[in-house]
């Protein structure tokens, strides 16, 4: 809780190795991590239906799921991550009159993927955002409804590179 405004919540993940469930084989490579972020807030700001906005930039929901494989040459990493509508700022579109805006929910894929060449030497590929997420944002009016404002379009990016040890 802070000067006018409050945050609470509750985070639950787990971290699970096959390889804890299979003592050997191709499956026993692979494992998830997941988590998922519950946290509600208001802060100070109230939007034009009289009601507390929440906290700038803080989602409601937040998930993330990882799937993975490793083993002693090949390391490959798939995350999903998820964020519920979150409010962005006021902006003053009258005088006078604040109108709240609000981000949509988003959903990035991020992959990675290192290949061990020998003991010194590793090749590796990123990829963040690989689906191309676009934010959008929108303006939020009292009566439930909303007008498109603006848009944040961050591509995709392709890292790829070696790491070596001396």
């Amino acid at each position: 809780a802070g000067h006018g405004g409050q945050v609470s919540g509750l985070e639950v993940g787990g971290k699970f190795a096959f390889k804890d469930f299979l003592s050997s084989g191709l499956l026993s490579n692979f494992g998830v991590d997941a988590n998922y972020t519950l946290s509600p807030s208001h802060g100070q700001a109230k939007g034009l239906d009289g009601e507390r906005l929440p906290f700038i930039d803080n989602s409601k929901h937040q998930f993330n799921l990882i799937g993975w494989y490793q083993d002693k040459r090949l390391q490959v990493r798939v995350a999903y991550n998820y964020r519920s509508e979150r409010f962005s700022q006021l902006n003053g579109l009258t005088a006078g009159s604040n109108v709240p805006i609000f981000a949509e929910p988003t959903n990035y894929v991020d992959v990675n993927a290192t290949w061990n060449v020998n003991d010194r030497v590793s090749v590796y590929v990123n990829g963040s955002n690989v689906t191309g997420e676009v934010e959008k944002y929108y303006y939020h009016f009292g009566d439930a409804s909303k007008q498109y404002a603006y848009q944040n379009e961050f591509e995709p990016r392709y890292t790829l590179g070696v790491r070596a040890k001396w």
